[in-house]
């Protein structure tokens, strides 16, 4: 069987004329009816023969994603506990903004990274999601949206683990978020945030124009690879000289996010490091204020520290803003997904090896 979810247009249509002897335009014919008109029963596909239709039934499947648990945060922000394949759930975030809706998605089951300052590091790397599992978070908030009568305008790849662990998969995703003939998405809607894995970096400004946000939250090495054991595999000299390599559009940035640790990665001496560091990147720098709620012994700054980092980059010519937290009160905001089943203290001897797995896999032989 096709998982119908798991394939970009073009690759459907290899898939369909390789193995069935189906004509490349079924794929086109069936992208408008899944993802412009919410169609998935093959019957009610009228422009289909028959013939065709009835052969479908057997070939291909569209499975769906299920709403385990959905809550609603006092600002308005949405968190889905999502069900998938074999009992797998995760997280899904439809963050409300000022003027807007952000849809974060995650791309893995936990995460491997064991960054100190995030829930989800506890739970450990666990599997990576398909393209399809992917998609149907994004199927089925769009779906769920219309009990709330708004729609997201953005897309992060922000959700529940490291999305240039799972490359594969996240690319495919996004061919079939920007697809013409499907979502039709922007990619300057999507964004993509990783912790550092330099050669998945390189690989993803190669493949994409998806807009790029790498998070640094530090200014030195030994404070970021105390927070970030990705940072003794790709230390920040690498990490930023990369960024000033990568490949960007006219009027482009990457964004640089900035979780503000209290008196650990917030001090002055931070604040005048960081704009010498970002010298040569086209960037804007996101200031995230840390949850205390999150619970992992971290301090949230005053917010009147924070105001006078963004008012100092300003001055400094910085490009910066500070994302302030939604959906706290219902352990939606940054750094907090993590599905409760699987909460757990953080194993470090584990989490050293699935660091050594993860570098060896995204670094070229």
């Amino acid at each position: 069987m096709i998982d119908f979810f798991s394939y970009p247009r073009l690759e459907l249509a290899r898939e369909l004329s390789e193995k069935f002897g189906e004509r490349a335009f079924r794929s086109t014919q069936l992208f408008q009816w899944v993802y412009k008109h919410s169609v998935t029963d093959l019957s009610a596909m009228t422009d289909l023969s028959q013939q065709f239709r009835e052969k479908s039934t057997s070939i291909i499947e569209f499975p769906k994603a299920a709403i385990v648990d959905r809550q609603i945060s006092s600002d308005g922000t949405r968190k889905y506990l999502v069900g998938l394949d074999k009992g797998a759930q995760v997280e899904t975030v439809m963050i409300k903004q000022p003027n807007r809706m952000t849809l974060c998605v995650s791309s893995q089951i936990g995460c491997g990274m064991a960054c100190t300052f995030c829930r989800t590091g506890t739970m450990g790397f666990i599997r990576n999601l398909s393209a399809s599992e992917i998609i149907r978070q994004v199927m089925l908030v769009i779906e769920d949206a219309k009990n709330f009568g708004d729609m997201f305008s953005n897309i992060v790849f922000m959700g529940m683990g490291e999305p240039l662990h799972n490359l594969s998969s996240v690319l495919d995703a996004i061919k079939i978020l920007t697809d013409p003939q499907g979502l039709n998405i922007s990619p300057r809607k999507i964004t993509v945030s990783t912790s550092g894995l330099v050669p998945a970096i390189e690989k993803f400004g190669a493949a994409t124009t998806a807009n790029l946000a790498v998070s640094l939250n530090a200014t030195t090495d030994e404070v970021r690879t105390e927070i970030m054991p990705v940072n003794k595999s790709f230390p920040l000299a690498v990490l930023l000289e990369t960024l000033r390599r990568y490949p960007l559009g006219r009027r482009k940035k990457i964004t640089i996010e900035y979780v503000m640790l209290h008196t650990l990665n917030d001090t002055k001496a931070d604040l005048e490091r960081l704009p010498k560091l970002l010298r040569g990147i086209s960037a804007k720098v996101n200031l995230i204020p840390y949850n205390d709620n999150t619970g992992l012994g971290y301090q949230s700054p005053p917010r009147e520290w924070v105001f006078e980092w963004q008012k100092s980059l300003h001055q400094r010519g910085v490009d910066v803003t500070t994302r302030w937290s939604k959906g706290q009160d219902i352990s939606a905001a940054c750094g907090q997904l993590a599905t409760s089943a699987k909460k757990q203290p953080l194993n470090r001897v584990a989490t050293h090896k699935a660091l050594q797995i993860i570098t060896e896999a995204v670094t070229p032989n």
